[in-house]
């Protein structure tokens, strides 16, 4: 049985190598913008579900939250470890079981972590984890693509030239799921291709899964500045939900 495509491409050189771009500074930017727009405060514990290499959850401790990043791969966990400090840590961890942490203020998903799965079932699973890791009163971020906005300006096909390879990219919707196919040419000329599927998830979609959760949504913005969110004009969607407090 083949593993997911998210276990496999997620942990290869190559896909750290096409994404080079989204390092540190530019995950510096938005996030300090992030927190500031949605007042975090010092001490508070959050959780960056889906970490990857950790550069989001960097900057997050940096802005004093006392921060934990969960991501799937082993790899990815073994390579944030080395930026691991008081108030920062890295364990492997899988959305689609129940988070081994404390309780947090806040819970983290960005940069469209998310929308991986085969089922639907299993995105539900995914965000009742998420709403499940927070304190009563916690908010959970979830920074998605706007599908709307990007199925009208998809780019069919287009390649990236790196130090280490050449990749070909072809983009399609099928199956209510935007797919991009990526294949390259190793040295000695095996020829490589990987696959990236992500749901197309409409806010009201999100938003049903956060609800069915025992959340209450807050609001959805259309990008790190946290304006308005505009389906046909919105770069992204973040939807802000919260846990109820205790009765």
């Amino acid at each position: 049985m083949s593993l997911p495509w998210y276990q496999t491409w997620f942990n290869t050189p190559y896909y750290h190598d096409l994404y080079q771009h989204r390092d540190l500074n530019e995950a510096k930017a938005f996030i300090e913008s992030l927190c500031q727009k949605l007042g975090v405060k010092e001490g508070e514990i959050a959780i960056d579900v889906a970490c990857g290499r950790g550069r989001h959850a960097q900057v997050l401790a940096n802005q004093g939250l006392d921060t934990v990043g969960l991501d799937l791969s082993p790899e990815s966990i073994s390579f944030a470890n080395q930026f691991a400090h008081e108030g920062l840590n890295f364990r492997v961890g899988n959305m689609l079981e129940p988070f081994e942490v404390t309780e947090a203020d806040w819970v983290f998903n960005l940069f469209t972590s998310f929308g991986y799965f085969e089922e639907d079932t299993m995105h539900a699973c995914a965000i009742a984890n998420m709403a499940g890791a927070l304190k009563p009163g916690g908010k959970l971020v979830l920074d998605y693509m706007n599908a709307e906005k990007i199925a009208t300006q998809l780019v069919p096909e287009d390649s990236v030239q790196t130090k280490m390879a050449r990749y070909k990219i072809t983009r399609h919707i099928e199956s209510e799921s935007i797919v991009k196919r990526i294949s390259f040419e190793e040295p000695g000329c095996n020829i490589l291709q990987f696959e990236e599927r992500v749901r197309a998830f409409e806010s009201h979609e999100l938003i049903h899964f956060m609800e069915t959760a025992g959340l209450r949504v807050l609001d959805q913005h259309g990008d790190y500045d946290l304006s308005p969110f505009s389906p046909k004009e919105s770069d992204r969607l973040i939807i802000i939900a919260q846990k109820p407090l205790l009765s």
